[in-house]
C-alpha cells in the first residue's frame, strides 16, 4: 500500500471519532472529509461524485414516501392486526413470522433489498406498534433475507455456485444453502436474545401494543369497510410488490407509485417531505461517498491483493472474510462484494479435499457477508432507521452489533 492510501484510511478512523464524540451526522461529515481527502490524492471532483449512491438514497426516500401514504391511510394498522392476529398475540413470534415471510419472497428469486424493501415497513410499523425495539425485528428479518437469499434461485446463489464450479470445488448447493441458513439462524437469534428477545418471551401471549386509537378508529371507518385512500393503497402496495418482483427500481417505483396517491388524494405536500428520512438519506451519502473515493485510489484492491499473498490458507481466508465483512458494511451491493471475495477465497482452497469442509466455508463466507445487511450505512440498515422512532438509538445498536459479527465471524473462518 502507498503512503497516500494509508493516510486515507487514517482519515477515515479519525473522521468516524470526531462524529461520534461530536455527535455529528457521520454523513454530514464524511461529505468535507472526502473533499478533502480527493483534492489531497489528486482525484477529480468529478470522480468524487461519481461515488455518490444515488441508487440507494432513492431507495430509501421513495420506500419511505410510498409507506407513508399506507400509514396515512390507516392501512397500515390493518397490515400490522393481520399479522398479530397470524402469531396469536405471541409477541415474540412477530419477527420471526416476518423474517420468514422475506425468507420465502427471496427464496422464489427476489434480490434480497428488494424484498426487504417489501417487508421492512411493515416489520417495523408491528414492531413500533408492539412496543420491540427496532434493532431486534430488523436484525430477525434482514436474517430472513440471508436464508432466502442463497436459494438455488437467487442471484446470490447462482453467483457463489458458479464462481465454485468454474474453480473446480465440489458444490452442492444443498449443503451450502443448509449451512448457510444454519448460520443466518444462528446470528438472528443472537440478535433476538441481544435486544430484548427475553423479555418478548416473558410476556408470553399479553400484547405490548399502547392502546392508542388507530388512524383508520378516528376516521370511523374501522369498522364500515375499507376507504376508498386505504382501498387505493392497498393497490399501490400490490403493484408495487409485482413490479419490484419484476426487477423493476425499487426506489423509483415507489416514488412513482406515492406520487400517483399524491396527487389523487392531494395530501399535505409539505408535510410529505418532512416525513422523509433526510438525515439517513444524508448518512448513507457521505459514507458511502468516502467509500467510493477509497475505492477510486485503489484502497480496497491493494488491501485484497496484500491478502491474497499470503502463503497459508488459514490467514487467507481469516483475512479475506475480514474484508468482505468491512467492504460488506458499506457497500450496498451484498453481489459486489460477493463477487469480489468469493474469488479470492476460492484460491485458499485449493487444498480442501472434502467437498463437505468446502461447502462449509463457502457458505460461512458468504453468510458473513450478507448478514451485515444489518449495517446502518447497508440498504438493510438504512431501511430500519428510515421507519425507526429512536434513531439515534437504533443507529448505536445496529452499528455496535455489525461490529461484533465483523470481529467474531472471520475468526469461525479461521478455525475452518
Amino acid at each position: 500500500m502507498t503512503t497516500v492510501q494509508i493516510l486515507a484510511l487514517i482519515w477515515l478512523a479519525l473522521v468516524f471519532a470526531v462524529s461520534l464524540w461530536q455527535r455529528i451526522n457521520l454523513g454530514l461529515i464524511m461529505i468535507p472529509a472526502a473533499f478533502a481527502l480527493a483534492e489531497f490524492a489528486g482525484v477529480p471532483v468529478k470522480s468524487l461524485y461519481a461515488g455518490f449512491p444515488t441508487k440507494l438514497v432513492l431507495l430509501v426516500l421513495g420506500v419511505a414516501f410510498l409507506w407513508n401514504h399506507v400509514q396515512e391511510s390507516g392501512l397500515a394498522d390493518i397490515f400490522v392486526s393481520g399479522m398479530v392476529r397470524t402469531a396469536r398475540g405471541r409477541a415474540f413470534l412477530l419477527p420471526w413470522v416476518m423474517g420468514f415471510l422475506t425468507a420465502v419472497i427471496c427464496a422464489v428469486g427476489a434480490l434480497p433489498a428488494a424484498a426487504l424493501a417489501i417487508t421492512t415497513p411493515v416489520a417495523m410499523e408491528i414492531a413500533r406498534r408492539e412496543s420491540i425495539r427496532a434493532s431486534l425485528m430488523g436484525t430477525v428479518v434482514i436474517q430472513g433475507a440471508c436464508v432466502g437469499g442463497f436459494s438455488p434461485f437467487n442471484p446470490w446463489g447462482n453467483l457463489v455456485a458458479m464462481q465454485a464450479v468454474q474453480n473446480g470445488i465440489a458444490f452442492d448447493g444443498g449443503q451450502f444453502f443448509l449451512f448457510q441458513a444454519a448460520l443466518a439462524v444462528a446470528v438472528g437469534l443472537t440478535g433476538f436474545f441481544c435486544f430484548g428477545g427475553l423479555k418478548l418471551l416473558r410476556r408470553g401471549g399479553r400484547t405490548g401494543a399502547v392502546p392508542v386509537p388507530s388512524r383508520a378508529e378516528e376516521s370511523g371507518t374501522a369498522r364500515s369497510g375499507l376507504t376508498p385512500y386505504q382501498w387505493c393503497c392497498l393497490a399501490a402496495v400490490l403493484c408495487f410488490i409485482m413490479l419490484v418482483l419484476r426487477r423493476f427500481d425499487v426506489g423509483l417505483t415507489a416514488f412513482a407509485i406515492g406520487m400517483v396517491l399524491q396527487i389523487i388524494f392531494r395530501t399535505n405536500g409539505k408535510q410529505a417531505i418532512a416525513k422523509l428520512p433526510w438525515g439517513i438519506a444524508l448518512m448513507i451519502g457521505g459514507v458511502l461517498l468516502y467509500v467510493g473515493l477509497l475505492e477510486k485510489m485503489g484502497v480496497l484492491h491493494a488491501i485484497g491483493a496484500t491478502l491474497a499473498g499470503m502463503e497459508n490458507p488459514s490467514l487467507v481466508r481469516y483475512g479475506i472474510s475480514l474484508l468482505g465483512t468491512i467492504i460488506a458494511n458499506f457497500e450496498s451491493s451484498s453481489v459486489a462484494v460477493l463477487g469480489l471475495v468469493i474469488p479470492v477465497a476460492i484460491k485458499s482452497m485449493g487444498s480442501v479435499v472434502q467437498p463437505l469442509l468446502a461447502n462449509m466455508q463457502l457458505a460461512l463466507l458468504s453468510g458473513s457477508i450478507a448478514v451485515m445487511a444489518a449495517s446502518p450505512f447497508h440498504i438493510g440498515g438504512a431501511l430500519i432507521l428510515a421507519e425507526a422512532d429512536d434513531v439515534d438509538g437504533t443507529f448505536r445498536e445496529l452499528l455496535l452489533w455489525v461490529i461484533c459479527l465483523t470481529l467474531v465471524l472471520p475468526f469461525l473462518a479461521f478455525l475452518l
